[in-house]
C-alpha cells in the first residue's frame, strides 16, 4: 500500500516530520516503512529553505526502493533551464521571470561542488516518469487527461523523457508541448477579453487553470476556476466558449499536486484528491494514506 505525498518545494523539515508521522524511520540514510511505500507527486525544488536536503531524502528513498516518484513541472522546468537548445540558448529561456522562479535552487547549489551535484540531480530528474498507473490508482503531478496519457504512453513507452521528446516538448504548439503542459502544469482556458489576474509570483495572467475534476456544465466560474475573479464568480460557466469541456469521470482514484490549495485538506471528489496545500506559502505538507480503496476517504488525509 502507498502513502502519497504532495509538493515539497524544499521544505525538508516538514518532509521528515510527515514521514515520521506516517511511521517511516531513517535507516542508513533512507526513510523506510516496514510494509508501505511512499509516492512523491513532484515539485521537490525551488522556493523552500532546504532544497538540497529534500532532494537527498527523496532520491535516497526512490533509489532505495522505499518510494516512487513522478516528475513535477519544477523538475521539468529545471531540466529545460539547463538544457542547451541546438540553435542557441536554452530550452527554458533565461529571462528574469524564469530565473526568479528557479533562484532559490540556483543559490543552494552555487558552489563549485554544489554545481557538480546539481548536474547529477538534473540527470536524475530525467529518469522520473511523467505519470504512474498502478493497480487501483493513478498518479500525476497536475492533470490526468486520458488523451494525453495515451499519447505519452505511445511516445514514451516507459513514461520517461527522451532527448528528442524533450526538445519537441519545449516548442510551443507541438503535440509534445501540449501533452506536457497539461500533464505537468494543468489545464488552462482563456479569460474573457479584458480580464486578467496576478499569480502567486505577481505575474499578470490572461489564462486560468481549471478544476478538471469538475463538470463545467454544472459550475459557476468560482467553482471552475482555480482562482476567484470577482466579476465572474457568480456566473455560470459559458460552456459554449470552452474549447474542451472534458472532465475526469473515471472511478479510478487519481492523486495529484500542483495547485497551491489552502485551508483544511479535503477530497475533491470520491475519486480525486490534490495533495498540494501550499507548504511553501505557509501551508501544510499533506499526504494520503491509501489502503487500496476505490472511493477515497477524508480520514486518509494526513498533514505534518
Amino acid at each position: 500500500m502507498y502513502d502519497l505525498i504532495g509538493d515539497i518545494h524544499g521544505h525538508a523539515q516538514e518532509l521528515r516530520q510527515l514521514l515520521q508521522k506516517l511511521g517511516y524511520t531513517e535507516q542508513k540514510g533512507c526513510y523506510r516503512h516496514p510494509n508501505r511505500q511512499a509516492i512523491f507527486l513532484g515539485d521537490f525544488v525551488d522556493r523552500g529553505p532546504h532544497i538540497r536536503e529534500t532532494l537527498q531524502v527523496v532520491r535516497a528513498m526512490v533509489e532505495g526502493g522505499a518510494a516512487l516518484a513522478v516528475m513535477g513541472n519544477h523538475e521539468y522546468n529545471a531540466i529545460c533551464f539547463h538544457e542547451e537548445h541546438p540553435h542557441g540558448g536554452h530550452l527554458r529561456p533565461h529571462i528574469p521571470r524564469n530565473i526568479f522562479q528557479h533562484l532559490r535552487t540556483l543559490e543552494e547549489f552555487s558552489s563549485r561542488e554544489g554545481w557538480v551535484e546539481w548536474q547529477e540531480y538534473i540527470a536524475w530528474f530525467k529518469t522520473l516518469p511523467l505519470f504512474l498507473e498502478l493497480p487501483g490508482l493513478r498518479v500525476v503531478h497536475a492533470c490526468w487527461d486520458p488523451r494525453h496519457i495515451a499519447f505519452l504512453r505511445q511516445a514514451l513507452p516507459d513514461g520517461r523523457l527522451t532527448p528528442e521528446f524533450l526538445l519537441r516538448s519545449a516548442e510551443r504548439g507541438t503535440p509534445e508541448y501540449v501533452a506536457v503542459e497539461d500533464t505537468l502544469k494543468g489545464k488552462e482556458v482563456n479569460l474573457p477579453a479584458g480580464v486578467q489576474f496576478h499569480d502567486k509570483d505577481g505575474n499578470p495572467r490572461t489564462k486560468m487553470r481549471t478544476r478538471w475534476w469538475t463538470d463545467p456544465r454544472t459550475c459557476t466560474y468560482l467553482d471552475y476556476y482555480l482562482e476567484p475573479i470577482e466579476a465572474l464568480n457568480a456566473l455560470p460557466v459559458e460552456v459554449d466558449a470552452l474549447a474542451d469541456v472534458w472532465h475526469y469521470q473515471d472511478t479510478v482514484p487519481v492523486f495529484f499536486g500542483h495547485y497551491w490549495l489552502r485551508g483544511t485538506p479535503q477530497l475533491l471528489s470520491p475519486y480525486a484528491v490534490c495533495l498540494d496545500y501550499s507548504v511553501a506559502k505557509g501551508g501544510e505538507l499533506v499526504a494520503y494514506r491509501w489502503h487500496g480503496e476505490q472511493e477515497l476517504r477524508a480520514d486518509g488525509l494526513v498533514s505534518a
